[in-house]
């Protein structure tokens, strides 16, 4: 009885395995027409990458315009705290501690 069932799963998989090869040896038909469903799918697909594109474009363009904006908030901000000095020296001071600073971004 093992031994059927043994030859039955071995027959499948064989089958199987003889499908799988026969259609990666298959050369690709280039000349065929695709059907409906696959033209369908391809318009489809471009759509919704053409999508997905400018929801990109309209996301970086709002990252840039935040980023501007937060920009202009500080240098606002550093010119009134450099406005607050109450003479030329301690103005000096403010700018060198401003240059010695390290970079840092906003986010």
């Amino acid at each position: 009885m093992k031994a059927m069932e043994s030859r039955q799963r071995n027959t499948f998989f064989a089958d199987v395995l003889d499908v799988i090869a026969e259609s990666l040896g298959r050369p690709p038909a280039a000349t065929a027409r695709p059907n409906w469903l696959t033209r369908i799918g391809a318009w489809l697909w471009s759509r919704q990458v053409l999508g997905v594109d400018a929801y990109i474009a309209r996301a970086d363009a709002m990252f840039e315009a935040l980023d501007r904006w937060l920009w202009k908030q500080r240098m606002r901000e550093t010119e009134a705290w450099l406005a607050q000095s109450q003479d030329r020296f301690e103005l000096e001071a403010r700018i060198r501690e401003l240059e010695r600073r390290p970079t840092s971004r906003v986010f």
